[in-house]
């Protein structure tokens, strides 16, 4: 499947997810007994200074948003839960887009923030990015039954929800209660 022909049609938060959040599968991994709703009502994300922000209507187990360049395109996200890290839960996000061929299912993570920001969001998306594991992690990773594809861009494609979520937590643990590493992982959109 050719990721990118699809990235052309899709709403801000689907490119951020797809291009930075190169955590892949072509099957959806949250499925409806581990989706959570982090919020009881919608949530509003705000990505770069310069897109608009989206808001994430509620819907069964999980969120929906109109892409804003395609009024018929629709992203719909679903969380889990993955950690609590400085007294927030930390949800792993999955992002269902729709390509020419099928939906590919992307992933990130996510956190509800304290206060609205200046902008109005909700909930902060970090962008996650294999090229960002070492060797033995790539390698433990394969063995473990994940697969990864060093094409234009690396995507790896994990075998399980439990797989992706050893594999973030191995990589990112240390950084999850620091503002930094949110603001340093939700800048690289």
């Amino acid at each position: 499947m050719d990721h990118m022909k699809g990235l052309k049609k899709l709403g801000a938060l689907a490119i951020m997810m797809a291009l930075a959040g190169c955590y892949i599968s072509l099957e959806p991994l949250i499925d409806d007994k581990a989706a959570v709703l982090p919020v009881d009502g919608p949530i509003t994300v705000c990505l770069d200074d310069d897109d608009p922000c989206l808001t994430l209507e509620r819907r069964g187990y999980g969120y929906f948003a109109e892409s804003p360049d395609e009024a018929e395109d629709e992203v719909a996200i679903r969380f889990a839960p993955f950690v609590q890290a400085a007294d927030r839960q930390v949800f792993i996000a999955e992002a269902g887009i729709r390509e020419e061929d099928g939906i590919a299912y992307m992933y990130g993570l996510a956190r509800r923030l304290a206060e609205p920001d200046a902008r109005g969001a909700t909930m902060q998306i970090a962008a996650l990015d294999c090229e960002e594991l070492d060797e033995a992690a790539l390698d433990a990773f394969e063995a473990s039954g994940g697969m990864i594809d060093d094409g234009k861009i690396r995507e790896c494609q994990p075998a399980s929800l439990d797989q992706l979520k050893q594999t973030l937590l191995a990589a990112h643990e240390a950084g999850l209660a620091s503002d930094e590493w949110w603001q340093f992982h939700s800048e690289d959109f």
